[in-house]
């Protein structure tokens, strides 16, 4: 181990290359880090307080959504299967749900929303059949993955790009841990199965989370116990036949089927999701022959998934804090109204500056250096 400088160690992590490619972080301590983001040395686009885009453009000219994007990209063209590499590429590039080819009327929908309510796998008090799926137009992008968010509009990375830089995150943490075990344990996992399920975790958030003309997204219901897109995702997944290996692993990214209780959830989201794709999950090898258990030996690509998607612990309470310290500058320096900061003019606001920089770092530099110095960054990006 002596011969391994630190920086060949860490560029074992896959990490690496995303964060060299938005940031300069060689010598820089904390203040200087900060101070060191300026557009001129980092490609923030400002734009006038006037002119802010809706929430489907805003990512269009940010080098940190389209970073990221390019990164999960690279990422999937690492997969090894020719097939399962242009199936995930396939998902990402085109978010049309093609499942919903099943559900062309109203009663389609009401007979699988009856089935799933009478297995007990939605709550009939709080989702309707009306509700059970977003909004769609006949054969038309609800939106492209790239101007989603990672999450509902006061959970993480809830800003348009936040799904990107969210799956991108995931993406390197978990093959962060595929490296690790390499490194300290010796052997590999399938590392196509992680690259796919992680690239393909939430790739129904684009459908789940459209944006409303105000600047905020569609509320989610939940199926199984879990928030919707994770269900329609794995109902998209089943329904363009992508490997069981593969579905099983994004079915854990939400949970670990380490316990009984944990796979019992693992295994209703499977259910639910083979009901909706209509399709038999024993027979497709989602789960054993009692149809109440994951195969087994369990592998270890789904547990390395949900290791990967833990993300959320850290951008979900940065994102509720930073859009307080966003309406105070909003209100301080940008002379918000009340009705300014709970409208569309503060959900414009807020979504740009989360697409240019995100939450995350406005949160550390908040955290690090105070208000004064995200001030100075907000100014930067959003003209008076």
């Amino acid at each position: 181990m002596q011969n391994l400088s630190r920086r060949n160690f860490f560029k074992l992590g896959a990490g690496v290359l995303a964060g060299a490619a938005l940031f300069d972080l060689t010598g820089l301590n904390h203040k200087a880090f900060a101070q060191k983001i300026t557009p001129s040395n980092f490609k923030i686009n400002p734009i006038k307080l006037s002119d802010l885009p809706p929430a489907t453009k805003a990512p269009l000219n940010s080098q940190l959504v389209n970073n990221a994007y390019d990164y999960i990209i690279s990422s999937v063209e690492k997969i090894t299967d020719n097939k399962l590499r242009q199936q995930t590429l396939d998902l990402i590039k085109d978010t049309r749900p093609k499942f919903m080819q099943l559900y062309t009327s109203s009663t389609d929908v009401t007979n699988i929303y009856n089935e799933l309510a009478n297995k007990g796998l939605i709550d009939t008090s709080i989702i309707s059949p009306e509700q059970l799926f977003p909004p769609l137009k006949s054969n038309k992008n609800p939106q492209d993955f790239i101007s989603a968010p990672g999450s509902g509009y006061a959970s993480h990375h809830s800003y348009p790009g936040g799904l990107p830089t969210h799956t991108a995150a995931n993406l390197s943490i978990s093959e962060g841990v595929v490296n690790t075990y390499k490194l300290i344990f010796g052997y590999a996992v399938n590392t196509d199965i992680v690259l796919s399920a992680q690239a393909l975790h939430d790739l129904a958030k684009p459908w789940v989370f459209q944006w409303n003309e105000d600047g905020t997204c569609l509320p989610e219901y939940s199926i199984a116990g879990t928030g919707a897109h994770h269900i329609l995702g794995l109902v998209e997944a089943i329904y363009r036949n992508l490997p069981a290996e593969e579905i099983v692993a994004q079915a854990c990214a939400h949970n670990h089927p380490g316990s009984d209780k944990d796979e019992e959830s693992v295994v209703n989201w499977i259910k639910a999701a083979s009901i909706i794709a209509q399709k038999n999950p024993v027979k497709y090898g989602l789960l054993d022959k009692s149809g109440d258990k994951l195969p087994t030996p369990q592998h270890q690509e789904g547990y390395i998934v949900h290791l990967g998607d833990h993300d959320w612990v850290l951008s979900g309470i940065v994102a509720k804090n930073t859009v307080i310290y966003l309406k105070e500058i909003a209100k301080t320096d940008y002379n918000f109204s009340d009705k300014d900061l709970n409208g569309k003019l503060f959900n414009d606001f807020r979504n740009y500056i989360g697409a240019q920089v995100s939450f995350m770092y406005l949160h550390n530099l908040m955290a690090q250096n105070g208000l004064e110095d995200v001030r100075n960054l907000v100014h930067q990006i959003v003209l008076k």
